[in-house]
Order: C-alpha cells, then structure tokens, then sequence
C-alpha cells in the first residue's frame, strides 16, 4: 500500500493556508486599508467639529467630553469588524472571527476572568461620557489630590495636578467613587481662553505674557493646579494657545478672560508691527 502524498498531520500553519487564495489575501489587504482610512476620516471629521465649536464659542465641557470618547469608540468598532471580517478569509480561524463580531455585543465580550477588568473600565467610561459627572477641564479633588481633568479615555481618565504631573485613574474607579467636582454647582470656575498667534507674532513671548497675567490675577484659586499654558495647534493661520486656570467663581473666570485676551492683543499687534 503507497503511502498517502498528504501529510496525515498538518501544523497549524499548513493546515491555515491549505485553502487561501490571492483574493483572500487582496481581501485582508484592502480591508486594513478601508479601516485606516475610516479612522483617518472619523479623527479629522471630530477635529473640524470640536473646531467648528471653538470658533463659535460652543465648546463646552460635557460637548468635548463626548466628541472625545465617541471618536474612541467609533475606532474600536471600526477595527473591531475589518478584523473580525478578515480573519473570515481562514477556514480554521471563521470561528474567532464569529467571537469578534458577537463581541460588539455586550454578552460576547465577557471572554474570561481577565477581561472583566477591562470591559468595567469602558462601560464605566461610556457612562462617565453620558452623565458627566466630570467633564474635560473640570477642577476636581481625588484622594486627597487635586487636580485638572486633562482628557477622558475609554478606558481611564487622566488628571492633571497642581505640580504638573500626570494621575492616571480608571474609569471603573472614577465612576464607583466619591469625587469632588469643585467646577460643578458654581464652587471654583477654570477660565479656558484661546490665543490665536498670527505667523508674524511670537508665540512664545505670547504665552510669557498671558502666564505672567494669569499668575498676577488677584481672584485666582491659589490651592488649585497652576495657571498653564498649553500649544494647541500650528498651522498656516498661526499658533493657538489655550490658558487653562482655576478661579474664585465664575464672574472672576470671565474677567480673567478679558485680561488675558486685552493683554495677548498688545503684544501679538506691538510685534506684527
């Protein structure tokens, strides 16, 4: 009896390519690129809008909080399904490639004791993202420390505090605890003012001299996290600034405000001249 030209036990790796053909391997192709280019398209699209929104002076807290954590998301569900659907090119992989996509559902994510963690965290993050009750740029007080809610991610939030350093909590964490919003219900108010430096202004001695007003304001929160100046973006229009600092109240945030844009004027328009 001949022996069979078959190999009766195939590794993992022949026995995955036995049945892939170049249109398969087209298919994988030009669905990692659709996905690249549906998140390329979802973060420019959220950019103009948060864009849009600053240049209309709508950009309120809860509105970036949540452009922010649908951008995530809609990424995750994006890479989620152009995987899922490549690996359905693989015989001996359709049945991973099913978990994936059942996985977009809730009951399909639970894949393990390890993966509990995880799946808190985003749901917790979700609702972080519905009912606020921290929003980007809040001034909020965490285990003793205090700080300025810089960005919320799907998975944690991240705090700024009064040093400069970086606290990073879990949004499980931030959602089952007691957190002190001292934006919220008129307590403390941040001012976010926004700077725009023309290309022939200094960016540079603008952001000294707003410093040096913010620092000099007599109604500025002194316990909270220092007044700080951050780049936001440069571009042909120029250089934009945002001041972020932490008030006495809200009618003080407003006057700040009014300082930092009358003395960003003078020097920006003295060196354009």
């Amino acid at each position: 009896m001949l022996p069979s030209p078959t190999d009766p036990n195939p590794s993992f790796f022949s026995a995955l390519t036995t049945d892939l053909r170049p249109r398969h391997v087209i298919t994988v192709i030009v669905l990692l690129a659709l996905a690249i280019a549906l998140t390329r398209a979802l973060n420019i699209g959220f950019k103009h809008a948060l864009e849009r929104h600053r240049q209309r002076g709508t950009l309120l807290p809860e509105t970036a909080t949540q452009l922010a954590l649908t951008r995530r998301l809609l990424a995750f569900a994006v890479w989620l399904v152009a995987i899922a659907i490549a690996l359905t090119q693989f015989p001996d992989l359709r049945v991973l490639s099913t978990g994936l996509l059942a996985s977009a559902g809730l009951s399909g994510l639970v894949v393990g004791f390890a993966a509990r963690g995880t799946l808190g965290n985003a749901i917790a993050g979700i609702t972080i993202s519905l009912a606020q009750p921290i929003r980007i740029g809040d001034d909020i007080e965490f285990r003793g420390d205090r700080g300025v809610v810089e960005d919320i991610h799907l998975l944690f939030t991240v705090l700024r505090l009064g040093d400069g350093k970086r606290l990073v909590i879990p949004n499980d964490t931030v959602a089952s605890e007691v957190i002190k919003n001292l934006t919220m219900g008129g307590v403390t108010k941040v001012a976010r003012v926004e700077v725009l430096v023309p290309p022939a202004g200094d960016p540079d001695l603008t952001r000294k001299a707003i410093l040096a007003v913010a620092h000099d304001y007599e109604s500025l929160d002194r316990q909270a996290a220092e007044p700080e100046v951050y780049w936001v973006r440069i571009d042909e229009r120029g250089t934009l600034l945002r001041l972020v600092a932490a008030c006495a109240d809200a009618a003080s945030a407003d006057r700040l405000g009014q300082k930092i844009l009358a003395r960003a004027a003078q020097v920006v328009w003295r060196r354009a001249l």
